[in-house]
């Protein structure tokens, strides 16, 4: 009967695998709200239209957050809904590797916004061109020159001695944002790192676990888990993966 069930479940794309009873499968904000002081510092680097600060105050009774978003537009949705909120501080610039002015690619869905430029040829940009009722060539609508900023900057001009959480989403644009936090992450003010990885040929540029972890490993941080969007670089429209690292001065890891 096992046998049958198996083979009916595989003919419809389905697996049927027997599961290890010591395995556990732990959601990432769980794992945050067990791991992470109840009252965090948090820089929510790359905010769009503030989703992650809507996340962490759902995991967080009492969140500190720094946001930072370089398109104007996005930054006004954000000082809309979280503008008053005294624990919620607002940046309308971006940060990286250096304080300098550059242009920036504000696409169609600017959520896919970057620094990087966008590979022209990729079935990712047909497909999100077609979605948004553009064509490829007009997925980028502007180039503005916006600010840029580093964390340790930042940090030095705040007088922030600590965050809990420094969570990176810059669509290619990571590494240089951990390149600026140099500073910060040798004096272990830094308990924990989430950034986005992406694997695939979307941008011009696309990193690898080694641009991250050689400003990471240095400062005893240890990735902890790593949260998948596809899993191989030919299904699908993306590989990338939000990637979690808890400093080991912290942590039992």
């Amino acid at each position: 009967m096992k046998k049958i069930l198996k083979k009916t479940f595989n003919r419809i794309g389905l697996d049927i695998r027997r599961v290890d009873k010591e395995f556990t499968q732990v959601h990432f904000d769980e794992l945050l709200l067990e791991k992470i002081p109840s009252e965090p510092i948090i820089f929510d680097v790359g905010g769009n239209k503030g989703q992650s600060i809507k996340r962490f105050k759902n995991i967080f009774k009492n969140p500190v957050i720094h946001s930072f978003e370089p398109i104007k537009e996005e930054f006004d949705v954000m000082v809309k809904n979280f503008g008053k909120e005294k624990n919620i501080f607002l940046n309308n610039f971006a940060l990286g590797d250096k304080i300098e002015e550059k242009e920036f690619n504000v696409t169609k869905d600017t959520s896919t916004s970057s620094f990087n430029s966008i590979n022209i040829d990729s079935r990712w940009l047909k497909v999100r061109s077609n979605q948004n009722k553009v064509e490829p060539e007009h997925y980028i609508t502007k180039k503005p020159i916006v600010k840029i900023d580093t964390v340790d900057n930042y940090c030095k001009n705040k007088l922030i001695n600590r965050i809990d959480i420094l969570k990176i989403d810059t669509q290619g644009y990571e590494d240089k944002v951990l390149q600026g936090s140099q500073e910060t992450l040798k004096f272990n003010q830094v308990r924990s790192v989430i950034t986005e990885i992406m694997f695939d040929s979307v941008y011009g540029k696309y990193l690898s676990f080694s641009d991250i972890e050689k400003y990471l490993l240095p400062n005893n941080f240890r990735m902890i888990g790593i949260d998948l969007v596809n899993n191989n670089l030919f299904s699908g429209l993306v590989f990338d993966a939000d990637v979690y690292y808890f400093n080991k001065n912290f942590y039992k890891i």
